[in-house]
């Protein structure tokens, strides 16, 4: 007979493999951003909904080329407006018109 496994060690496990599917996600992202909007749409809402399940977080460059609002990967140029003013960086959504502000370091 089988001993039962911990809590503990499912919970490893079910993160483990969590964050081997946001390496793969994030994969696609970078290789098919221009060409098929519909998949990096669909990639960026599967990037969410892992992160909010799991626990599990992307890089925040990842987390700054998405729309919070309406779950869309954000291209410059094709679905979204970049400005830059007194010091941030302006990102926004052309769908949702959510506007994102992005700090400049001055320092660097």
């Amino acid at each position: 007979m089988s001993k039962p496994i911990s809590r503990y060690k499912r919970k490893n496990e079910r993160k483990k493999n969590a964050s081997e599917s946001l390496l793969f996600l994030t994969d696609i992202l970078d290789e098919d951003t221009f060409t098929n909007p519909i998949l990096s749409d669909s990639v960026a809402k599967s990037i969410l909904r892992l992160g909010k399940r799991h626990g599990v977080r992307a890089s925040p460059k990842i987390y700054q080329k998405i729309c919070r609002k309406c779950h869309a990967y954000l291209v410059p140029g094709k679905n979204s407006r970049i400005r830059i003013s007194n010091g941030f960086i302006l990102n926004t959504c052309i769908a949702c018109h959510r506007i994102y502000r992005f700090r400049i370091n001055k320092n660097r």
